[in-house]
């Protein structure tokens, strides 16, 4: 049986990362970032529960498929209090540590917490400066992303055991 847990963060911006400067005599300016997105964040977490097996417990193959998996998808949602919300856009489903370290990263910029993102579009990866303008919300995305870090590096553990 899957299960879906949906964590909502409201007031969330996305902006523009400008690229590294190699040379600073190449460019007068830094390039300008740029607000893309101004919206809400939804992050469903799917949890699945092991399946049956009939197989011995010695047997490593059928001892990680009865492991219980999870699986993250990051939206970017405009208009959320609407009957049809519309997708800015969201991340690949995220169901290892290494994605998750991939996708996600902190960045502190000044006196305020933002987050490195990794979204992908077209076959392209596009990298992205997140922003939860609500300082409650901003507390409790930093623990999710504590919490659900912990869980796939205990999930990695128990596999290589």
């Amino acid at each position: 049986m899957d299960s879906q847990l949906r964590h909502l963060f409201k007031d969330t911006s996305l902006f523009t990362v400008p690229p590294p400067l190699k040379d600073d005599n190449i460019l007068n300016e830094r390039p300008i970032i740029q607000e893309i997105f101004n919206g809400a964040l939804i992050v469903k977490e799917f949890l699945s529960s092991p399946g049956t097996s009939t197989a011995s417990v010695d047997d490593e193959i059928n001892y990680s498929m009865t492991m219980p998996r999870s699986s993250l998808l990051f939206e970017f949602v405009y208009d959320l209090d609407s009957n049809n919300p519309i997708e800015f856009c969201h991340s690949n489903v995220i169901d290892n540590l290494h994605k998750f370290q991939e996708f996600i990263g902190d960045s502190d910029v000044g006196s305020h917490s933002t987050y490195s993102i990794m979204v992908e579009i077209m076959n392209m990866r596009i990298p992205l400066t997140l922003n939860i303008n609500n300082d409650i919300d901003n507390r409790k995305f930093k623990d999710l992303l504590v919490r659900l870090k912990d869980e796939f590096e205990l999930i990695e553990d128990m596999y290589y055991m």
